[in-house]
């Protein structure tokens, strides 16, 4: 994107304000204003619409909603977006599926979407069956921190892999040139939509093989608000988001909704734990505090400190020193797990940790497949899914 249509699309999102908020759009709007509401816009540049994402709204400033100043800047950055997330520093996101899964998980709140629901597939060359054939092979992937690319690793993670277990990742500037790419030989898989992969593949005599699918996803963009917002500024930034005059070319209009429901499988998809592991059962706290009841172990992998400020209760703990990446082919000779050995192999075990971001319970869990352990469930939520259940704890 070059600097005239960066500082077009800035001045655009500013003009969303309406007069309730005349910022420059500079680095020092990016300091944190008290008493000031900051949205971020997030458009992902590798999908062809998104040069279109220009706001075309008038008078309804959601400074004047809100009763407060407030700042609105577009964001193609999506790895600093994801970065902000995390460190709450934004106010409002409007954004892709993983980066409004990722708000959600750090101190988020979905209040609307666009109601799109969306599934990928990872396609193969006409020589590839199976995803495990990508092994040492070439892929063209959008830019690194698209959701084409963020949707795509995490297909590969379901099946065991990583990017590198492929013998060379292309990032592209655009979604569009991946099934292009495949027909002329120039990688060996790439992502794209189904409904994209639909028309292609009507219109190709070879054009290669669906190699996995994802399930039913958000699509378009989701708003979502700091959960210690005031209720009238989550209330406006509805009302901002939904009304008639707020247009963002090539996209549905936003609906309310409070169902997050939907972009757990988003965040399972990328940075966090996967959501299933071969051969080992995931559970959910309600159920592993049942399997509990009946005799299984519950095994706390964190750390003594963190098992002593609470943990389940009945639970041991065998604490799993994590040096190894936080990936699915991880090198678990890096690892420590002692206590492992100290329990019995016939014996119903429960591991968990600090939930769906903490790899040490999935770690503990591969382990003792590995092992012969013959009775494996994973609490993936960990002990904040137990709390929030309001299961029995200690101390």
């Amino acid at each position: 994107m070059n600097s005239t249509k960066a500082y077009t699309l800035a001045l655009l999102a500013v003009a969303a304000l309406g007069p309730a908020a005349s910022q420059t759009v500079s680095a020092e709007s990016k300091e944190a204003v008290q008493g000031t509401v900051r949205a971020v816009i997030v458009l992902d540049s590798s999908d062809l619409a998104s040069d279109f994402m220009t706001l075309a709204v008038t008078n309804t400033g959601l400074g004047r909603l809100a009763g407060s100043r407030a700042i609105v800047l577009p964001q193609r950055d999506l790895t600093d977006a994801m970065r902000s997330t995390r460190t709450g520093e934004v106010d409002v996101f409007i954004a892709p599926p993983h980066v409004t899964a990722s708000a959600l998980v750090h101190g988020y709140e979905l209040v609307a979407s666009t109601g799109a629901i969306s599934k990928y597939v990872l396609v193969g060359s006409n020589q590839m069956k199976t995803v495990a054939d990508l092994k040492g092979q070439r892929a063209y992937f959008p830019q690194q921190d698209s959701l084409r690319s963020y949707v795509a690793r995490g297909l590969l993670a379901q099946e065991g892999l990583t990017t590198r277990s492929l013998k060379k990742v292309t990032y592209g500037q655009t979604s569009g040139a991946g099934l292009l790419t495949v027909a002329g030989g120039g990688a060996d898989a790439t992502v794209a939509l189904e409904s994209e992969w639909n028309e292609w593949s009507k219109s190709q005599k070879t054009p290669g093989h669906v190699l996995a699918v994802s399930r039913p996803m958000p699509g378009g963009l989701g708003v979502s608000v700091k959960k210690t917002l005031p209720a009238n500024v989550k209330a406006a930034v509805v009302q901002w988001v939904t009304s008639p005059d707020f247009v963002i070319p090539g996209v549905q209009r936003f609906r309310p909704t409070s169902d997050a429901a939907p972009y757990e499988y988003v965040a399972s998809l990328g940075i966090f734990t996967p959501a299933e592991l071969a051969g080992v059962q995931r559970v959910e706290a309600r159920t592993a505090y049942d399997l509990a009841e009946k005799g299984a172990k519950l095994v706390d992998v964190r750390t003594e400190k963190e098992y002593a400020a609470h943990h389940a209760r009945g639970a041991v703990n065998l604490p799993y020193v994590e040096k190894s990446h936080k990936e699915i082919d991880f090198d678990a000779k890096q690892d420590k797990f002692d206590g492992l050995a100290s329990l019995n192999k016939s014996d119903a075990l429960i591991f968990y940790c600090n939930g769906a971001e903490c790899w040490k319970s999935f770690k503990a869990s591969k382990a003792a497949r590995d092992a012969g352990y013959t009775h494996v469930y994973w609490l993936r939520g960990g002990f904040p899914e137990w709390a929030a259940q309001g299961l029995p704890s200690a101390p």
